[in-house]
């Protein structure tokens, strides 16, 4: 019960994160974007952003599969925020590092593509289409 509960917290506040970001880049305020994007990250990896940002694709995905099997749910939900982290960057001209979370988002995707079935592997082929 306590972990369906913590996941249902998660979602919902991930969830409202996200549209925060996505409504702050079509306002052109990129930068309350990734600051929202940071408080994401820690929110899915419960680390430091810091050593978020220190990680490959393959480290978050490696990351959100330490109990042996990869979290589907936070792993999309972390490929959505590296998507519209990307975003971001790309209002501010930041092109490496756009491309960089694009790069990282996709990897994310992938790993749990594998293992994802139902509505969430729809969800995950969906964004690694518009990460294309």
């Amino acid at each position: 019960m306590y972990e369906r509960d913590y996941i249902l917290r998660l979602i919902t506040q991930v969830g409202r994160m996200l549209q925060a970001m996505l409504h702050a880049i079509r306002e052109q305020r990129p930068d309350d974007a990734l600051e929202t994007a940071r408080e994401a990250v820690e929110a899915l990896l419960d680390t430091d952003v810091a050593l978020a940002d220190a990680m490959t694709g393959e480290g978050m995905a490696a990351f959100l599969a330490a109990g042996g099997r990869i979290d589907v749910l936070r792993s999309r939900m972390l490929g959505e925020v590296l998507s519209a982290r990307a975003d971001a960057y790309d209002a501010l001209g930041r092109d490496v590092a756009a491309a960089d979370e694009r790069e990282r988002a996709r990897v994310v995707l992938e790993a749990a593509r594998a293992d994802a079935d139902g509505e969430e592997a729809e969800r995950i082929g969906v964004l690694l289409e518009q990460l294309r």
